[in-house]
């Protein structure tokens, strides 16, 4: 495996919800469906339970197309330099039964929508 065949982003991060998006990019030839977890959070400097996020694969893939699976994190624990808190991924690409790739990997979740404003609310 090289560095180049996986991205993983997270996406829509707000104190609610977050989403993190895993993207193979390996060879081409038969369907290949992503399959694994998301877990989390961890911090050295906090004690919260962590939760298992199953990833869903968005669309079945075609020929030429690279498989997109996605984790629903609800209530998330953002990450800062105070608590820095890390959700773990762990993705399997399989193509017709057999695993032809993985991957292992740490990511952050910073909010990417603005926080939400509820003063008007008496």
């Amino acid at each position: 495996m090289t560095p180049t065949e996986w991205e993983i982003s997270a996406t829509d991060v707000s104190e609610v919800e977050a989403r993190v998006v895993v993207c193979y990019r390996g060879d081409e030839g038969e369907p290949i469906v992503l399959r694994g977890t998301l877990r989390g959070p961890y911090c050295e400097l906090a004690h919260t339970l962590p939760a298992d996020f199953p990833f869903r694969q968005l669309t079945a893939q075609h020929s030429g197309e690279q498989p997109v699976a996605v984790a629903e994190v609800t209530d998330p624990c953002l990450w800062s330099e105070e608590l820095p808190h890390l959700y773990r991924a762990n993705v399997e690409a399989v193509r017709g039964g057999a695993v032809v790739a993985e991957y292992h990997g740490e990511i952050g979740l910073r909010r990417t929508s603005p926080a939400k404003n509820w003063d008007h609310i008496k």
